[in-house]
């Protein structure tokens, strides 16, 4: 045990015996010496097991001098959670056990004991117990909100979707609020796996509710769009892609390849470019991400695009000192042309040699898109990586040599 450990529980079963102490001789008048002699009794035993760490004595004891009055509860509880937070779950689990089993206790701290045993079996990995609990929690009270985030919790780590979207529609209802756009990943995610299985008609259905619950959901335009490409429905595709972006433009490397691989299948190459022109000019924020999005994908060579990556170049200080380095190795090769080419490939292998996407909440990083966070479980705030890291590219000699490979 800790000595910060040790000290709050010194401060916690203190406050305990005086609370005791104090409750026993406001209700036993006539006996003040032997009340007081009683606690201060069973506070030096529960101290002395605590000291030779013997925790589980200890915990019988104060929860012995907790029972005399119902009126100390509050530290009964503070006593759980110092348990659960320290990882001695089964202490927890047992103090809260404790606290529900009391015939005289208030019906709102009932509720409030049942969270906390929900919350102890969650924490010792006891899912089936705790939903039960939750459940329990969830069917009424003034914790019913607190059940139903418990419930939501539970069935996200055990990805049953179906049982996620009821508990947050009761959630929702509950507190008043929109619950939309966590409900429409739980559909996405159940069209994921029914694509996973190759059932396009229930992916497709999934993907109608989340646009149901989320019109402006970026995920669904995009997933639907996936769609419309496997079926063929390349115009749909386009419709789509565009929309996602007008909604998210953060998503543009993602996106870009896939909308310009539609404008292809439909025999309208042309047409992507002077989209793309259209869209710049209604957001020019957008140029270095479709620059980052034609550098890292290397098969654009349309002249907007390579317009964005010359700027994008000509804009980075560090850029801009390796152009000037090679321009004059590169003036029989095709002078400024021939070095962007070079340092667009240099890029693409730092970007592929980095993570892709990244956690705006805790920073949680990797080349996968999970729209829930692995690390903090956030819905949407993983977000694609654009930007590079140009200090590997201050040395010349580490551009790639020409391949001949057009980009």
């Amino acid at each position: 045990m800790s000595a910060a450990d040790s000290y709050l529980l010194l401060l916690l079963f203190a406050a305990a015996a005086g609370l005791g102490w104090y409750f026993a001789r406001r209700s036993q008048p006539r006996s003040k010496a032997a009340a007081r002699g009683h606690v201060s009794a069973d506070y030096f035993q529960g101290l002395n097991y605590l000291l030779n760490e013997e925790p589980d004595k200890a915990l019988e004891v104060f929860i012995r001098m907790v029972d005399m009055d119902a009126d100390t509860v509050d530290t009964h509880f503070a006593l759980g959670a110092l348990f659960r937070r320290r990882g001695e779950t089964e202490r927890a689990i047992k103090v809260h056990q404790n606290l529900v089993a009391r015939p005289d206790l208030p019906r709102d701290a009932k509720a409030r004991a049942l969270n906390e045993l929900a919350e102890d079996y969650f924490k010792a990995g006891l899912f089936d117990r705790a939903e039960q609990v939750y459940a329990q929690v969830a069917r009424g009270g003034a914790h019913r909100d607190l059940g139903l985030r418990g419930l939501v919790r539970i069935y996200e780590l055990q990805r049953d979707w179906d049982k996620a979207i009821g508990a947050m529609d009761q959630l929702a209802s509950q507190a008043g609020q929109a619950g939309g756009e966590t409900v429409a990943h739980y559909c996405c995610e159940l069209a994921q796996d029914a694509l996973g299985r190759g059932d396009l008609g229930a992916a497709k259905h999934w993907l109608k509710r989340a646009q149901s619950a989320d019109p402006d959901g970026v995920r669904g335009a995009m997933m639907r769009a996936a769609v419309g490409q496997r079926e063929g429905d390349h115009r749909l595709a386009v419709k789509l892609y565009e929309q996602a972006l007008e909604q998210d433009g953060g998503f543009l490397a993602d996106v870009l390849p896939e909308l310009r691989r539609s404008y292809a299948e439909l025999g309208k190459a042309g047409e992507f470019g002077r989209w793309l022109a259209g869209a710049l000019s209604r957001h020019p924020e957008w140029r270095p991400g479709v620059a980052f999005a034609a550098i890292t994908d290397g098969g654009f060579d349309d002249p907007v695009t390579r317009q964005c990556i010359i700027d994008f170049v000509e804009s980075n200080p560090i850029l801009t000192e390796i152009l000037e380095t090679l321009r004059p190795t590169l003036e029989q090769e095709g002078g400024k042309d021939a070095a962007v080419r070079r340092i667009s490939r240099a890029m693409r292998r730092i970007a592929k040699a980095s993570p892709r996407y990244r956690c705006n909440v805790c920073g949680f990083s990797g080349n996968v898109l999970y729209w829930q966070c692995p690390s903090c479980r956030t819905w949407g705030a993983t977000r694609p990586v654009t930007k590079f890291r140009f200090e590997a590219m201050l040395d010349p000699r580490a551009v790639p040599r020409e391949s001949g490979r057009k980009t």
